[in-house]
């Protein structure tokens, strides 16, 4: 299964985009669903439903603007922190481009960049995944991600370089003429990909102000990341869901809209993936809490009655219940079976 978050970073500028259309920054939160608080912090993964709400909203209100283009000025590199320096500090916009290329599935996990190498050439090729079907239909979308591309070549090297081809596959619109204007160059619409495309000369321009030992640091750090996430997404829901109960101070603290928050999902989808794997929340959390018992009791540290509170029963009497239904006896004597051990 494909992941299905965004870096929540990727929202700034689009925020910008959507507040120079008039729409209030409200309305924009609405659209994401997520709490202005929790956006703001740049560990947080959004679900991907979030980027084509803001879209369409965008849309609706100034489809006839270059959206593109005002995304692009928006945009600065260092806005999406670890990715960002690591393009900042490479010593050429070639390999910014392919350290981009590279590692930007710490943003976004499921679109494809390419970096083609051809004489003469450099070509950036964009392509979307299946389920993203709405970008090409809203047209603007795909456009902001090639402009501000080009829009963050410029900035990088401090050139006002012109793409030399830029093609996408949705028809001209309203806003073309002024993003062609931007670019420098006419769009090929209605084609077979999403590229652009550049000189030698301007693959090779360097970057300005570039540390590039810094950088090479930094690039070894996304990478190391990006396998860290990518470990994390091949782990069963069951494993997830496992790891966030087992976090909290107290369990039963969660309820189900809470967990699938933390794991940027919606409700529905969080119950559907465990159906898929054959478990149910509840019953997961009462693993996590029988597995919790036997450590507390096997620790010997704190009375029953804290061991219940923490557990969040009611009671101590409904924690024992609870211990008779995993072990088939109290907690007391379980202790004193374990303490018999050698």
């Amino acid at each position: 299964m494909r992941p299905q978050t965004l870096q929540s970073s990727l929202f700034r500028p689009l925020f910008q985009v959507g507040m120079s259309l008039g729409i209030a920054r409200a309305r924009l939160l609405e659209a994401v669903g997520v709490d202005e608080a929790l956006l703001a912090r740049p560990d947080v993964r959004v679900p991907y439903a979030a980027l084509q709400r803001v879209w369409t909203l965008l849309v609706e209100m100034g489809g006839s603007e270059p959206l593109a283009v005002r995304l692009a000025q928006a945009l600065e590199p260092t806005h999406v922190g670890l990715v960002g320096y690591v393009l900042v500090n490479s010593p050429d916009l070639r390999t910014s481009l392919q350290r981009y290329c590279r590692i930007h599935a710490l943003l976004d996990p499921r679109t494809t960049w390419r970096v083609l190498q051809l004489p003469g050439v450099m070509r950036v090729e964009l392509e979307l995944d299946p389920q993203d079907a709405w970008a090409s239909r809203l047209k603007h979308p795909v456009e902001g991600l090639l402009v501000a591309m080009v829009a963050s070549g410029r900035a990088l090297s401090g050139e006002d370089w012109r793409p030399t081809r830029v093609c996408v596959t949705h028809p001209r619109h309203a806003a073309s003429p002024a993003v062609e204007a931007f670019l420098g160059v006419g769009i090929e619409y209605d084609a077979s990909a999403n590229l652009v495309q550049g000189d030698e000369a301007a693959a090779n321009l360097p970057i300005r102000h570039a540390d590039i030992e810094l950088g090479n640091l930094l690039h070894a750090r996304a990478e190391a990341e990006l396998a860290r996430v990518e470990a994390h997404e091949v782990r069963s829901w069951r494993e997830r869901v496992e790891e966030v109960l087992a976090a909290q101070p107290r369990t039963g603290d969660l309820i189900p809209a809470d967990v699938a928050t933390r794991l940027a999902v919606s409700e529905r989808t969080l119950q559907r993936r465990l159906r898929e794997e054959g478990v149910t929340f509840a019953g997961l959390e009462d693993a996590v809490r029988r597995d919790r018992a036997f450590q507390l009791l096997r620790d010997g540290q704190l009375p029953h009655f804290e061991i219940a509170f923490l557990l969040g029963f009611s009671d101590p009497s409904a924690f024992t219940r609870a211990f008779r239904r995993w072990s088939g006896t109290t907690p007391g004597q379980w202790q004193v079976s374990q303490a018999a051990k050698p």
